[in-house]
């Protein structure tokens, strides 16, 4: 930073080189036009002092002549019985021949006039302001344009003395007071000439000497304005200037560092909105929109380029969110409320509250979307309710049958023997629950290994549905197979996929009518193979398809069906870690289509999918497990066994 010990860096520029410049005029000018100004109204004020003045006087001496003239013409007119004329009075008096004197009644009408003989081309006078004073007792004087002569005149209008309420007027032309005055401001003007070209060249001289350095400050103001933060300015040989420069020099080393940490705080605050999973959104104190991150663009639907300088509310099209926001500006804390938003109703735990600056205020809007935690807590609340029904109902089942027996029956030998195999066969249901729900468990958890082999596809959807021949068999139904004989091996866990298989196929046992039939097919498709189960049984209502893979999900509404409701959603989970999936096409009374996907032994996916397998299966499924719970609001729709 520059010090006074500086100054032998910097040469000192010459004070006598001229160099005009803005800054030089900014001060000449106006000094010179104030001066201008105070003078043009000193001159105007003064001339118009000068004829006030000239004016009052004539109109004193004015008064006087009228109140003679008045009193001549009553003592005249009343020693003459009223047959004197007022030209005979003027006449008699000595130089009046430059006024005009005119009598007139307190209606305004002119009686006599020393200039006109028509008297009744003249207008009626009681609008006139001097003869309404002189009516009312008093001494109307009044200075305007003649509209018959066309010159300016001086009135002065005095009463009659005879209570008659007759008014003598005296009319003089104001044209040697006009050039008189005229004569003063001419002189005033010519003064102040001199004054303001005196004053434009010390004006000059002043602003010569202090823009000339400030010049210098301008120079480097406008550097370090255009970016140039080293910019530093020279002493200077006056102390005032000098403290300036070295003021500056410091300010510039102190703007320097304020921006260097201000960037340095702007990359970090990017940097954790950028990260943030909640929404920011940042408004003014009247509402309209200043920042968002990322987050909140996808939250509200809207890019902050399009929202940036919008009224909140247009921004995000909710009132809710609004009336939190303008309730936080108000001073009005809320709690953070859940407001559903958008088409996809969107469920966002929003608060507002607003940021009190040094300078503003500032609102600030938090949204956090937990719509896939409500989702959660629902699947939560289902699978307890769930679980607690597949428990309830065979247990209540036991002990009414142990009721029966404790109460007489185990007499009956026979009646013993059917309830014990009741119980037994309602015990097997509560293993078979408790297995499955085991087996989802180690699913999720990734604690189930693949154990991974080169398989023949036709060979492994044939072998696993053959196991419930018998049942298909029971339901008076038809299996049928459509398996190319050139089917490719797939890479899978056979125990786990031949799982897949019995879980469709049951499934389509349950669900279709005696006669229908059940359909396994096969072809390859590209690096997979596509296998389909498909029956001709009751349908599935659209309405249900996106819940067919949930725990406990039964289709049917009275959960009359066999099984635990846990088919397919280990079916799905199976394929997940398998690196596929499951889906399923249906409608009402057309049956149900089930299709799913296995990795060729051969393909690439087939090395990646050996890979997680032998490197981490808890990974893999983890990594699967996420994959899931964010797709699972739009997963392909499952049915329940």
């Amino acid at each position: 930073m520059p010090n006074r010990a500086d100054r032998s860096r910097f040469p000192f520029p010459p004070y006598e080189q001229l160099l005009p410049s803005s800054l030089q005029l900014r001060l000449v000018l106006p000094f010179v036009a104030l001066f201008g100004i105070v003078l043009l109204v000193l001159t105007l004020a003064l001339g118009q002092r000068a004829n006030d003045i000239y004016i009052e006087r004539l109109s004193e001496d004015m008064e006087i002549e009228a109140r003679t003239v008045a009193d001549v013409y009553v003592l005249a007119r009343d020693q003459s019985d009223g047959e004197i004329e007022l030209a005979e009075i003027i006449s008699m008096l000595p130089d009046q021949n430059d006024r005009r004197i005119t009598l007139i009644d307190g209606n305004g009408v002119v009686l006599a006039d020393t200039d006109v003989d028509a008297l009744e081309r003249l207008e009626n006078h009681a609008g006139r302001e001097e003869i309404q004073t002189a009516v009312s007792g008093g001494t109307g004087v009044a200075t305007r344009t003649s509209a018959s002569v066309g010159e300016r005149f001086l009135y002065v209008a005095v009463p009659l003395e005879d209570g008659s309420g007759t008014v003598l007027r005296i009319a003089v032309p104001l044209t040697d007071v006009d050039a008189v005055v005229d004569d003063v401001q001419r002189y005033l003007v010519v003064a102040a000439l001199v004054a303001l070209a005196l004053a434009v060249a010390l004006a000059v001289f002043i602003g010569f000497r202090l823009a000339e350095p400030l010049e210098g400050l301008r120079s480097h103001a406008q550097r370090v304005a255009d970016g140039d933060l080293d910019a530093q300015v020279a002493p200077s040989p006056t102390r005032e200037i000098d403290a300036v420069g070295s003021a500056f020099n410091m300010m510039t080393a102190r703007l320097r560092q304020s921006l260097d940490d201000l960037a340095t705080t702007s990359i970090r605050l990017e940097a954790v909105l950028g990260g943030l999973d909640d929404g920011v959104v940042l408004t003014d104190d009247h509402g309209n929109v200043l920042r968002m991150n990322e987050a909140a663009e996808r939250m509200l639907v809207i890019r902050e380029n399009a929202a940036k300088g919008q009224p909140f509310l247009h921004a995000v099209r909710d009132h809710e969110l609004d009336a939190l926001l303008q309730a936080a500006l108000q001073g009005r804390q809320r709690q953070p409320e859940a407001v559903e938003h958008g088409l996809h109703r969107r469920t966002l735990l929003s608060s507002a509250s607003a940021v009190d600056g040094q300078a503003e205020r500032l609102g600030l809007v938090v949204l956090r979307d937990i719509t896939e935690l409500r989702r959660l807590e629902g699947v939560r609340r289902d699978f307890v309710a769930n679980v607690s029904h597949e428990l309830r109902t065979p247990l209540t089942s036991i002990r009414a049958m142990v009721e029966t027996i404790e109460s007489g029956a185990v007499d009956d030998p026979e009646m013993t023997q059917d309830f014990m195999r009741r119980v037994i066969g309602e015990v097997d249901r509560l293993t078979a629950l408790v297995e499955d729900l085991l087996d989802l468990a180690r699913l999720e958890a990734g604690r189930s290994p693949l154990r991974l082999d080169n398989v023949r596809a036709d060979d492994l959807v044939r072998v696993a549905s053959e196991r419930l021949r018998a049942q298909v068999e029971r339901a008076r139904l038809e299996l049928r197979y459509r398996l190319p004989a050139d089917l490719p091996d797939v890479l899978v866990d056979r125990r786990q996929i031949e799982q897949v298989v019995v879980n469709l196929v049951h499934n389509a046992i349950k669900f279709t009518p005696p006669g229908g039939s059940v359909t396994l097919a096969a072809h390859q498709q590209g690096d997979r193979v596509i296998v389909e189960v498909a029956d001709t049984g009751v349908g599935i209502a659209e309405e249900e398809l996106p819940r067919l893979f949930e725990r406990f999900y039964k289709s049917d509404k009275a959960r009359r069906s066999e099984g635990t409701g846990l088919g397919l959603a280990i079916t799905k989970h199976i394929m997940q870690v398998h690196g596929g999936d499951v889906t399923v096409e249906s409608r009402p009374g057309e049956g149900a289509r089930f299709r799913f996907s296995l990795v060729v032994a051969s393909s690439d996916d087939a090395v990646l999918l050996r890979a997680k397998s032998s490197g981490s299966v808890r990974s893999a499924t983890s990594t699967t497990r996420r994959s899931t719970i964010g797709d699972s609001g739009r997963s392909s729709p499952t049915l329940t066994s």
